[in-house]
């Protein structure tokens, strides 16, 4: 039988030069492998970037990453002086040398001969100068790129480990989805892939335990690459139920799949103002008053009661004032509160005399305002020796009598003299093409100012808006499309058990552009809101995955800045906070990306796992390389030169760095997002033929189904 010393000499490769917090040098043997290792149990390469070796510690050994492999050229020493060397030739022999990087301890949890083990992250106790570095055997190999749960329990296999001889990478979603994944590659190198295969891997994994997984993945592709990428996956190929809920534009879904559904009345007050780009100080306030009335459904705004309103309002506050001031007894003020008695007169006798005041009890209660402030204006009337005209003391009676008949005007005309309850952000249905209508007539409850330059403008883009044919359908103008929340929050999130499906794919590529930042914000920010909720109805978190392709479109640097468009920086808001508070409701963000280094830092930086694939750019490796440990850094110089469907697993759900071999998706399968075959449409192996007059109707508006007829080719002009 071979002794545990003799196996431990027989995987010997070297031994510690130099140690450092976060390097360790080795010096290899001269008789260690120079290009595969059959000393270990199984044949397999080395030494390798990217390869492990373990170095023994009181913990159990040190799991280290192989980070770079050289050759030194060293001399003999004599050990006299100058006389005694000359007595030999000292010719220069090479050394191997290798870098490590300390990523964890692996710790035993053998029973006598079955030998199990498992990964912890961090170093208890650092080897010293001279200890031995091994290779690890094929058990141990797979222990560190499976980590503390070896068997595989519970996991969802994402690829094998190429340096690891081929182990199995396996993946905890707990810890994948539940502190978001960043998945970052340039175009080409398997990053949609990998997103689609995490998906579609996970729940095939789940549903090995269970009939039908309770998982929700919400997918908003803005270049429509999933739509066909989860259907008919294979275990549930004959249930009745949906897999896949996929949502496109109304003119551009297909009869397998919904409209695409935002609601405009799921706007809240602030993207309604960021999509109208209302201003702050005039424009806001009457935006927010307009949506507040139509959601408590308080009924039109008349104008004509509105300025009533208004006028009431403005005077009953004006004497309040002056009466705290105490202005109607001081002399020198009296004469100002005789102005605002001369200016009520003028007022409500204009509004007693408007024609479009038709109510006989209204119009006499608005004379008798007027001629009481006349009344009681002349009545402290007196003249001066310089014949000027002075007032009197105004009694307390006097200003109350007129401030109560403003109150019963406005109680007359049912205008509440709080503004109601209903808060602008509540998604309560209301009819959309009303708010105009609403501005204004809230914009004659501003006196002393023309209103109509502000809300011109606003109305103008709501209008816009509201005649967008490619958006009735989504946004719901009319009443015939109306849903409710409730189905609205089944058909996006999902149902009981997911009985409609788990993936919900939503096709944002046919949204116009001048919408699709509130489009995207709208729909996050409901899911968001919505995981709130239930953790607070239910004291328990409802598991969701929020997946974003194209994340630097959305969270881009530059939209969290004041130069962005009010719609851009809606946009990034809502995704800073579900990266900042998301784990806490039970929603988990997934970004895939190009372009890492256009994210914004505060969202790219609250992801904890990275699945990184090629990435050339070297203002991506930078940023990439600042994500991670000083210490990880120089694992990600491979990064360039990955080919395609290979990655580099890094972060909370990865025990160790790990370079992945992807599992492959079948072609049928994977995102539409093929590299063009230029050459095959070049040479007449694919065909291409056109036809664009099927293209321009469609992009013109003019199909059978908008016009409601049937649709007619039309004759083309023939040359005589």
């Amino acid at each position: 039988m071979t002794s545990l010393i003799q196996t431990l000499g027989n995987r010997t490769i070297g031994s510690v030069e130099k140690v450092s917090a976060d390097r360790i040098t080795t010096l290899l043997e001269s008789d260690a492998p120079q290009a595969t290792a059959l000393n270990a149990g199984a044949p397999f390469g080395f030494p390798r970037i990217n390869g492990y070796v373990l170095i023994p510690n009181e913990s159990g050994a040190i799991a280290c990453i192989i980070s770079s492999v050289s050759i030194q050229r060293q001399h003999l020493q004599g050990k006299g002086g100058s006389q005694q060397a000359s007595d030999f030739v000292d010719l220069p022999f090479p050394s191997r040398l290798m870098e490590l990087i300390p990523i964890g301890t692996l710790k035993s949890t053998s029973i006598e001969d079955d030998a199990k083990y498992k990964v912890q992250r961090g170093v208890d106790v650092f080897p010293s100068v001279g200890a031995p570095v091994l290779l690890p055997t094929k058990e141990q190999l797979r222990a560190i790129v499976a980590g503390e749960d070896e068997s595989g329990t519970g996991r969802v296999l994402l690829g094998h480990c190429p340096t690891a001889d081929m182990a199995p990478v396996r993946v905890d979603p707990d810890k994948l989805f539940g502190r978001h994944l960043a998945i970052l590659g340039n175009t080409g190198s398997g990053k949609s892939c990998s997103v689609a295969g995490l998906i579609r891997w996970s729940l095939e994994a789940a549903q090995k335990a269970c009939d039908r997984p309770n998982a929700r993945f919400i997918v908003l592709d803005p270049n429509g690459e999933y739509s066909g990428a989860f259907e008919n996956q294979e275990e549930q190929k004959d249930q009745e139920s949906q897999d896949v809920r996929v949502f496109q534009v109304g003119r551009g879904a297909q009869e397998k799949e919904g409209i695409l559904r935002v609601p405009a009345w799921l706007w809240n007050g602030e993207e309604w103002a960021a999509f109208t780009e209302a201003a702050s100080g005039a424009q806001r306030p009457i935006l927010f008053e307009a949506l507040r009335r139509l959601r408590a459904e308080l009924g039109p705004p008349d104008k004509f009661e509105t300025e009533v309103k208004s006028r009431v309002m403005q005077h009953k506050s004006s004497l309040k004032v002056a009466i705290k001031a105490g202005d109607h007894q001081k002399r020198g003020f009296r004469e100002g509160v005789a102005k605002k008695l001369l200016n009520i007169h003028e007022d409500f006798m204009t509004l007693a005399n408007n024609p479009n005041c038709e109510d006989e009890g209204l119009k006499k209660k608005l004379k008798n305002v007027a001629d009481s402030a006349k009344e009681i204006k002349e009545k402290r009337q007196s003249y001066g020796k310089d014949g000027k005209v002075y007032h009197d003391e105004f009694s307390y009676t006097d200003i109350d009598g007129i401030v109560n008949n403003f109150q019963e005007i406005a109680e007359m005309l049912g205008l509440p003299e709080e503004p109601p309850a209903t808060d602008e952000n509540a998604p309560i249905e209301f009819p959309i093409e009303q708010l105009p209508e609403y501005i204004e007539a809230l914009a004659a409850d501003h006196t002393g100012r023309d209103m109509a330059q502000f809300v011109d403008t606003l109305n103008l883009r709501i209008r816009g808006l509201l005649h967008n044919e490619v958006l009735s359908s989504v946004l719901q103008t009319q009443s015939s499309q109306s849903m409710t929340l409730e189905e609205w929050l089944t058909d996006y999130i999902g149902d009981n058990e997911a009985e409609n499906g788990t993936v919900a794919v939503v096709d944002l590529s046919l949204v116009p552009t001048e919408v699709i930042h509130i489009i995207v914000s709208v729909l996050a920010r409901m899911i968001f809101e919505a995981s709130q909720r239930y953790r607070r109805e239910n004291d328990r978190s409802l598991p969701t995955t929020l997946v974003l392709e194209e994340a630097h479109t959305f969270i881009h640097r530059d939209l969290t800045g004041e130069s962005a468009s009010p719609a851009s920086q809606a946009c990034a808001k809502v995704f800073e906070k579900i990266a900042r508070e998301g784990r806490k409701f039970g929603l988990g963000l997934v970004l895939a990306s190009q372009s890492p280094s256009e994210i914004a830092p505060t969202v790219l930086a609250q992801c904890n796992t990275f699945l990184l694939h090629r990435l050339v750019k070297d203002t991506d490796q930078n940023l990439v390389k600042r994500l991670v440990p000083d210490s990880l850094g120089a694992l990600l110089r491979e990064l360039p030169s990955l080919p395609t469907r290979r990655a580099i697993l890094l972060g909370w759900a990865a025990p160790a760095p790990t370079l992945v071999e992807i599992k492959k998706i079948p072609k049928n399968r994977r995102p539409h997002s093929p590299d063009p075959a230029f050459w095959d449409v070049w040479i007449g192996k694919e065909e291409r033929p056109i036809d664009w007059e099927p293209i321009a109707r469609k992009w013109q508006r003019k199909t059978a189904s908008d016009s409601g007829q049937e649709e007619q080719k039309p004759q083309k002009p023939q040359n005589n």
